[in-house]
This record gives structure tokens, sequence and C-alpha cells, in this order.
């Protein structure tokens, strides 16, 4: 996928190889607001509303593909959304190694790549092992959302959230979702024109 223009990624983009373990957030964003995590921006239109529509939270977005994490990063900054960050990297991992516990408020995961192939199932990022990472990082009373349009995935996804500590609540649908939407994503906005289904989920860790 190519750029018409230069893809500018400083100050939103960060180098992974650069950062601290684990990182600082008044270091990151130089205050102490609260910081929610998208795993999985795309183009950030997700990011994107969230830090305009509000300035006293800090947004961290993980992304693996090279050219989205820059294309991403390079959209929030022109929009001045200096409360937003980006990195690339493998998101396992990255919690794993850079996030410290009890740090985000919400976790959202928006679309995560359902790998229908029944072999396939086990590389799906919402599994049993994951649940212990999220626990970790979340604050007390911190939130979990997703959502996928894919069934089998979201009813792994409903089995794996049961039998992990956190609590399933009602889905929050964020502000900058449009009527009769879950998110506002790229994503959403394609797999509604397909005519997709979509099933959304929400927990809370317990305070």
């Amino acid at each position: 996928m190519q750029s018409h223009r230069e893809l500018i990624i400083e100050p939103v983009g960060l180098n992974v190889d650069k950062l601290p373990k684990p990182l600082n957030w008044l270091e990151i964003f130089g205050n102490d607001h609260p910081v929610e995590l998208e795993i999985g921006c795309g183009k950030g239109t997700f990011l994107l509303h969230q830090a305009l529509a509000r300035p006293d939270t800090n947004f961290f977005g993980i992304e693996w593909a090279r050219w989205y994490w820059r294309y991403a990063s390079d959209r929030l900054r022109r929009h001045n959304c200096l409360n937003s960050r980006m990195v690339r990297a493998e998101a396992n991992f990255f919690l794993t190694e850079f996030i410290s516990p009890a740090t985000i408020s919400v976790l959202h995961i928006y679309f995560p790549d359902p790998w229908p192939k029944k072999r396939h199932n086990k590389r799906r990022l919402i599994q049993p092992k994951f649940m212990p990472l999220v626990q970790r990082i979340l604050t007390p009373g911190g939130r979990l959302q997703v959502v996928t349009d894919h069934q089998d995935y979201a009813e792994q996804i409903q089995s794996v959230v049961k039998e992990s500590p956190l609590k399933i609540v009602d889905y929050s649908r964020p502000g900058s979702a449009a009527e009769g939407e879950f998110v506002g994503t790229n994503f959403e906005h394609k797999y509604k024109h397909e005519g997709r289904p979509f099933y959304a989920l929400a927990a809370v860790k317990p305070a």
C-alpha cells in the first residue's frame, strides 16, 4: 500500500527498540492522565476520534503492520493529537515487556484477525494465555472492550473471558461511533457495507 506524500511519524510514532522497559506514562505523555490502549489500530480512525474528543485521556496504539503504523502516526500528528502515541510491535510481546501492572484504564480490541481456519485458531489474540496479561495491565475497575464480525471467534472470546477473573458487563459504545455503529472504525464501515453481523463484549477487572 502506497502513500502519495511523505509520512511523518514523530512525535506520535515511537520506535520500540528505543523505549524503556517498562514504559513510564508520565515521561511518554508529560502528564498523569488515564491511559487507554488499542491493539490493532489500522489507519487510526478510532484513536483519532477519541484523542480529539477526550484531551484529558491519553491513548496508546499497538499496530503490527508497518504501513498502517506509519499512516496512523502521521494522521494523528497532522491532527495535533499529542495525547496519542503509537508503536509497531507484536501485542503479546509488548504487553509483557513494556506495560506496567495496573496502568491501563481501558483496553480496546476491535476487529482482531479471526484466523478462521481451524488449524490457525491458535494464532488468535484472545485466548486463555492472553487473559492474564489483560488482568495484569488493567487498573482496578479497568475495562476490556472487544468487537468482532466473526461469530466463531466471538463465541471463543465470550468463553475465554468468562473463565477469567474479569466480569462481563454491558458494552459501552464510544461517543465517536455513529448511530448503529459499535466503534466507527474503517473496518466496521467496510464490513457494515458488506452486511456482516457484529458481536461486542465488554468486561471489567474487579476493583
